[in-house]
């Protein structure tokens, strides 16, 4: 009986099993692929106006169809590694939609007939048709599509995924009397004064630098909105939330758990949001408005003289954001040896999670950072910049679309500067509260498990005395802050968390301390998840060459920085 009814359910579920159909969205570089991609499947992948976004083929699954957002290429003769994977992903889809823009349709339909030509089932989807119409050009839908051979369309993406999920007609007919120029317009071709600015690489260069003060003085300035919000911000977490919630309390244990170690820690933190959001807000201005990519290709030329290429610019701008984001743009480069330098040197540019540190260690010396932390971010990149100078292998040529510098779409900023802040706050409430849990317990209890008043009683005073030495030189003499340095390469958010939660009423350091602890901090290794990153980029060898290197170069500077300053 029992087998009977084996036998009845096993086919019923074979029927219900459909196989999924794979769809690939391939294209060139910038051609809009990862924006379609997310409107597909209502994913919030990172877009950007550069090439390079897309460093790895992203699959995800809707009833059964399986889209994949593959990074850009120009042909079927792999550039880079990124589209090496790119080739792969087409030749075993089932569909593919080859997004085109409409801004450079004629070099884009290079690739869309290597694609045609390999006998997989294709798809034309036209974007940026609005900007070509502003400049005066169109595209004929049908008559390309009878000049191509292959199903052509300039749809909102949700007709085009009906379209995907009912089926397309690819009965057109080609008919090669039907000649390109009937079907495409570029419009107005000619480069506007205003593109023409920057695309000259003194001014592209210049405006950069100038967009980058700019960021700092409302984030920094102790009269601009960064440290204005950032105040409100630190009170309300830190001392209101913090009195609200432990006002009813009996137990002064949990009251110190939550009032030191998860609001004065990791809540700390979370004060500075306001100036990261002025720091992410303009680099995804840049980004967003085409200026990034202008400036890749204006300063390709400077770059070379430090043994990079303008793609160089891309990496190091997501450098300011995040080391981890950055070393996977490498993907795109043309060259192992021009990839292992660009890994090498991103640690080196200062971060966003570097950001809260800086402010945590020069505020209580400075009630102006602006001038000191702005010099810090500059030096940063003058040491990256150096050390790939010095750094063998051979150069890379450039290879990238430029896009059309313009006023950037307010919903696409509020998008990617809205998942900019989250990851901050999930990492905050996810690794650095876990951190500060765990460094309130080793400085609240003994090797015996017994509660301590003190914390130089605890574990984490002895445990940590044990590192202290390496970091006299450097003018640190205080456990916690060699404790607090030591968390950061975890994640530097670590370093603000521990060091609000051990000493909230400062660290006590002298200039030349402080100054030594910041070039430390400037010049160590990254993070875990950067290192990571840095693993499956360019191996685990390498990576620990890089890391061995950052902590030598960091030690030195520092000793050196508190020398300088104590003999001043």
């Amino acid at each position: 009986m029992k087998a009977a009814v084996l036998k009845k359910i096993l086919p019923r579920r074979k029927e219900k099993t459909k196989a999924t159909k794979k769809v690939v969205l391939a294209g060139n570089p910038n051609a809009g692929k990862t924006t379609l991609f997310n409107a597909l499947t209502k994913s919030n992948l990172r877009t950007g106006n550069f090439h390079g976004v897309t460093t790895s083929p992203a699959r995800k699954t809707r009833g059964n169809i399986t889209y994949a957002d593959v990074p850009g290429m120009y042909a079927f003769r792999p550039y880079s590694m990124e589209e090496q994977s790119a080739i792969d992903e087409v030749k075993s889809a089932d569909l593919v939609i080859n997004v085109v823009d409409a801004l450079t349709l004629e070099n884009s339909l290079n690739l869309t007939r290597h694609i045609i030509v390999s006998g997989v089932k294709t798809v034309v989807y036209i974007t940026k048709s609005a900007h070509l119409k502003r400049r005066g050009g169109k595209v004929d839908t049908e008559k390309l599509s009878a000049h191509l051979g292959v199903p052509v369309y300039d749809c909102p993406p949700k007709k085009l995924k009906k379209l995907i999920e009912g089926g397309f007609d690819f009965n057109v007919k080609k008919n090669p009397a039907i000649p390109l120029y009937e079907s495409y317009s570029g419009g107005n071709l000619r480069v506007s004064k205003f593109d023409k600015l920057f695309y000259n690489r003194f001014f592209s260069l210049a405006f950069f630098i100038a967009a980058i003060l700019l960021m700092f003085f409302l984030a920094f300035h102790p009269i601009m909105p960064g440290v204005l919000l950032r105040d409100l911000v630190e009170d309300l977490i830190c001392v209101k939330l913090s009195d609200a919630i432990t006002c009813h309390m009996q137990n002064p244990i949990i009251i110190s758990l939550l009032s030191e170690g998860i609001l004065g820690g990791a809540g700390g933190v979370l004060s500075f949001i306001p100036q990261l959001i002025i720091l992410y807000l303009f680099l995804t201005v840049l980004d967003e408005s085409g200026i990034t990519s202008a400036l890749a290709f204006a300063t390709d030329g400077l770059f070379e003289k430090v043994r990079l290429s303008g793609r160089a610019a891309f990496s190091l701008t997501s450098g300011f954001g995040c080391t981890s984001a950055a070393i996977l743009t490498t993907r795109g480069y043309s060259t192992k040896s021009a990839q292992k330098r660009t890994v090498a040197i991103l640690p080196f540019v200062p971060c966003g999670a570097k950001l809260p540190v800086f402010l945590t260690f020069l505020s209580p010396l400075f009630e102006n950072p602006f001038p000191v932390i702005t010099a810090f971010y500059f030096a940063g990149v003058a040491v990256a910049l150096l050390c790939s100078l010095l750094m063998k292998g051979g150069k890379e040529d450039l290879l990238s679309e430029v896009t059309p510098v313009s006023v950037p779409q307010l919903k696409a900023v509020a998008i990617k500067l809205y998942f900019y802040i989250k990851g901050f706050i999930m990492k905050v409430a996810g690794v650095v509260m876990l951190f500060c849990v765990i460094s309130w317990l080793l400085s609240h209890f003994s090797f015996s498990f017994c509660y301590v008043e003190t914390a130089e009683e605890s574990m984490l005073c002895n445990i940590s005395k044990v590192v202290l030495p390496v970091f006299y030189p450097m003018g640190v003499t205080d456990w916690r802050v060699a404790y607090a340095i030591l968390g950061g390469f975890a994640a530097k958010e670590n370093i603000a968390a521990t060091v609000a939660l051990l000493m909230p009423l400062g660290t006590g350091l002298t200039l030349s301390a402080t100054l030594a602890v910041c070039t430390f901090i400037l010049l160590s290794p990254a993070c875990i998840s950067a290192f990571s990153a840095s693993c499956k980029e360019v191996g685990l060898k390498f990576s620990l060459k890089c890391v061995a290197f950052q902590f030598l170069l960091a030690f030195l500077g520092a000793y050196i920085i508190h020398l300088i300053f104590i003999w001043i």
